[in-house]
């Protein structure tokens, strides 16, 4: 049985989540554990004050809102379409990506779903989202939803690879989740002329597939200086029900590359993104 986090903040787009989590935990025989994170700001002032006993239980504002929470996640985990999995809810107070990071821990998650509404602009630039840092450093795979989504009708994943060996770190939960939507892989390389030609980069897509045994597999090479603009562009020419990416764990230049293209999909797709970290 698999162990499915979803951080729920109520917007429809963690409601979404929660949904597409639903059926696939209703597929698998898996269980939900739905995580609600109160940012208190007293934490925070409380560590710049250097008062050392200060109990958030104590704040009359935050037990009142811990009590509406509450409410509103036993509403969730009790309404009728959920009698079909076995679903809990917690509610922890403080940062909302410390909290995530920890409850993928104690709850020994094998797979999170994750609500996005994307960044952009300025908000991108300095923070990202939230969801942009559990995929980058979560140690389980990460399923990123937007819009409202139906799972069973995915019949088709690109999966985006550097093609670099270091991809054997995710090729089975790749495998995986490929053969439970009985999906087809579309391999997408993304590669700027200035390093390599079309038939250099198709050989190696080629080596690719046969070297990890990817199966009902296509494989396509796309020039383009914007890999996150390529990747998206090709997922709506295939109308792909979801876009599949490794995320690196990286220092230097490739990590800052890495971590950019992953975080523009991400905050850009409006399909489900499962990732990665590749350690």
């Amino acid at each position: 049985m698999k162990r499915i986090l979803v951080p729920v903040d109520f917007s429809k787009e963690s409601l979404n989540a929660l949904d597409a989590a639903h059926s696939l935990a209703k597929d698998t025989d898996s269980e939900i554990l739905v995580l609600h994170i109160v940012e208190d700001p007293n934490i925070e002032s409380m560590k710049i004050s250097g008062e050392a006993h200060y109990d958030p239980m104590e704040n009359v504002f935050v037990k009142l809102l811990l009590d509406k929470t509450k409410q509103r996640l036993e509403a969730l985990v009790n309404d009728p379409k959920m009698a079909d999995i076995k679903i809990t809810y917690k509610v922890d107070i403080g940062n909302a990506y410390s909290s995530i990071a920890k409850n993928i821990a104690s709850h020994k998650a094998s797979l999170i779903f994750m609500g996005s509404q994307g960044a952009s602009g300025l908000q991108e630039i300095l923070v990202g989202s939230v969801a942009d840092k559990t995929v980058r450093y979560a140690t389980c795979p990460v399923i990123v939803v937007k819009d409202k989504c139906e799972l069973g009708n995915i019949k088709d994943i690109v999966y985006a690879s550097d093609l670099n060996d270091d991809h054997v770190q995710i090729i089975d939960d790749l495998k995986e989740m490929q053969s439970h939507f009985g999906a087809k892989l579309h391999l997408l390389k993304v590669f700027n002329s200035e390093w390599t030609t079309v038939a250099e980069a198709k050989k190696r897509a080629d080596e690719f597939v046969d070297y990890f045994g990817l199966t009902d597999c296509s494989v396509a090479v796309k020039m383009s200086s914007d890999m996150a603009e390529a990747i998206l562009d090709y997922a709506s020419e295939i109308n792909a029900g979801m876009i599949a990416i490794g995320t690196h764990d990286r220092h230097g230049l490739l990590h800052l590359i890495a971590s950019h293209v992953s975080k523009n999909v991400v905050n850009h797709a409006h399909r489900p993104i499962w990732t990665k970290a590749i350690r």
